[in-house]
């Protein structure tokens, strides 16, 4: 049965409307939230940090992260984060002026390079792995800057961030399509950045044939990513 509720009339008098019991009910029942892990920021049913094994990468990374794409429930730069022990994930569009970022880029002890695919970026898949190992100076540590987001919106980071857009660029031919089935990428070779760490990390590791290869701790950033593109994957009809 329906509930019937006074509403005024224009000349100040009481009249009678219907209100769906559907709508009443939803009025007077209790808000519902999903409870989230602080950690990850997923759903605690879709938490992932117990698969997470903590290693420290060769070459350091620093993930800059579009703040659209640091509330992305399925992006990937704060899992990065949360696989490298020794990253550091900064959030925003403009990092010209951001003191970290500047104390990173000039650390005398540090060979920071950006992560992008521009036209004269230095392609690690076409070098032999000596030349590889001798794109480090001596003495100094490769620190690879990462930009999280869209396509469009990294684009805009580049522009606006002048530090960033001097800095050498760095790419690689993906060896095969993304796996981020969940979420559309604009071209096959186009990679999370979970995946593009992880393909940087193995270009740069002693050269070793896959097959003969033990497990090394870079597989772990696959193992956590497959695992939560899986699980979405049971939920999607």
């Amino acid at each position: 049965m329906a509930l019937i509720a006074p509403v005024s009339s224009r000349k100040g008098s009481a009249k009678n409307t219907l209100i769906a019991p559907d709508i009443c009910q939803k009025s007077l029942a209790t808000p519902e939230y999903r409870l989230c892990c602080f950690r990850c920021r997923r759903p605690r049913s879709g938490c992932y940090c117990a698969l997470v094994a903590p290693f420290e990468s060769a070459p350091r990374f620093i993930i800059l992260t579009q703040p659209r794409e640091a509330k992305h429930s399925f992006g990937t730069g704060r899992m990065t984060h949360l696989c490298l022990k020794n990253s550091l994930l900064v959030e925003g569009v403009d990092f010209s002026r951001d003191e970290r970022i500047g104390r990173e880029i000039d650390n005398p002890r540090s060979f920071p390079v950006l992560l992008y695919p521009r036209a004269d970026a230095l392609n690690l898949s076409r070098l032999t792995p000596a030349q590889r190992t001798a794109l480090t100076p001596p003495e100094r540590q490769l620190v690879v800057f990462v930009l999280d987001g869209t396509w469009k919106s990294v684009r805009k980071m580049i522009r606006l961030s002048e530090n960033l857009a001097r800095l050498p660029p760095i790419s690689f031919d993906p060896p095969a399509p993304s796996s981020y089935r969940i979420r559309r990428q604009p071209k096959s070779y186009c990679y999370s950045t979970i995946e593009a760490v992880h393909q940087v990390i193995e270009l740069l590791a002693p050269d070793c044939p896959a097959e003969r290869r033990p497990f090394v701790p870079q597989d772990n950033l696959l193992a956590v990513f497959q695992s939560v593109v899986e699980r979405q994957l049971t939920f999607t009809p």
